[in-house]
């Protein structure tokens, strides 16, 4: 599961219809909203590409200014094996660098 922070910033005047188009896509959750027309938002997809794709979807909204993405954590859910790992294999062997001299 990906899980993304996004801060949001619309036109004040369009705030609120901002906040309800926002709510009407999967995965997107409006967790705050300021006067000044900006926006605390999480999105949360299975896959990280989705997760882009749904970021793309919400900066798209009629009367947003901006969207940037503040925060990202992946965890793996009950249908993975593990995390994924970010050492590569070969830089995992008992004498450290035995693979990577070949």
């Amino acid at each position: 599961m990906n899980i993304s922070g996004v801060l949001v910033h619309a036109r004040p005047e369009k705030t609120e219809e901002v906040a309800r188009r926002l709510e009407a896509l999967p995965g997107v959750e409006v967790h705050a909203i300021s006067a000044e027309g900006r926006l605390v938002v999480t999105v949360e997809e299975a896959e990280t590409r989705m997760l882009a794709d749904r970021v793309v979807q919400v900066q798209d909204v009629p009367g947003v200014i901006s969207a940037a993405m503040i925060y990202h954590h992946y965890e793996a859910d009950e249908n993975t094996e593990s995390a994924w790992d970010p050492v590569p294999a070969v830089l995992r062997t008992e004498s450290g660098n035995e693979e990577a001299s070949k």
